[in-house]
């Protein structure tokens, strides 16, 4: 089924503390929904720490939520060397999506992460789901601790995952010689292009 995104804007606040909206504790993740697309594939022996990168919007979901899945997100993406920067010096940029939708075993959550370069070029867009038990009138009430979890490790695993290889991420880890080479190569890349009705970031 399609998802139905909620459009509610929210400012992506790594440190905020929101306070628990009312939740069913009994929901919980009960399995991962099969990607839309293939996932990033990390580049092994590569950190993703050589590349910056800074979270600039978030949508979909209501504030509180988008508040606890940001604390969430940014804990799980530095606890795998992804290096958080603010918007005026980080080398990429990022908005992300949430969404929720119902399925036959009970509710989904997803998210996308699109990642753009200093030039306004998306270079990469990353995507995911979980599926919690039991459905809800208002399906952000579902959105407990353990599924905001789940679905905030699998999207700092691809974020960390698109980071690995980057051309700023190889070249930290290569001599440097290399470094120059992949510079070079990355200067002459042509933009990616962005899906039907996606706007670059301002």
């Amino acid at each position: 089924m399609t998802p139905k995104r909620r459009h509610a804007p929210a400012a992506l606040c790594l440190l905020a503390l929101a306070a628990l909206a009312g939740c069913n504790e009994t929901a919980g993740v009960i399995e991962a929904s099969a990607p839309a697309s293939p996932r990033p594939a990390a580049r092994p022996g590569v950190s993703p720490g050589g590349a910056s990168v800074a979270f600039i919007s978030l949508e979909g979901a209501p504030p509180a939520i988008a508040a606890r899945f940001s604390e969430r997100a940014g804990a799980e993406a530095r606890r795998r060397e992804v290096s958080i920067a603010d918007a005026a010096g980080a080398q990429y940029l990022v908005r992300g999506y949430l969404s929720t939708w119902p399925v036959e075993s009970g509710t989904a959550f997803g998210y996308v992460w699109d990642v753009f370069d200093q030039s306004r070029r998306r270079v990469q867009r990353s995507q995911d789901a979980i599926v919690v038990r039991g459905q809800a009138p208002d399906p952000w009430s579902l959105a407990t601790e353990p599924a905001l979890a789940s679905l905030a490790a699998k999207s700092a695993d691809d974020l960390a995952a698109v980071l690995s290889n980057t051309p700023e991420a190889v070249a930290a880890n290569a001599s440097p010689p290399a470094a120059a080479a992949i510079a070079a190569q990355a200067r002459t890349q042509p933009p990616a292009a962005l899906p039907a009705g996606l706007r670059a970031y301002r």
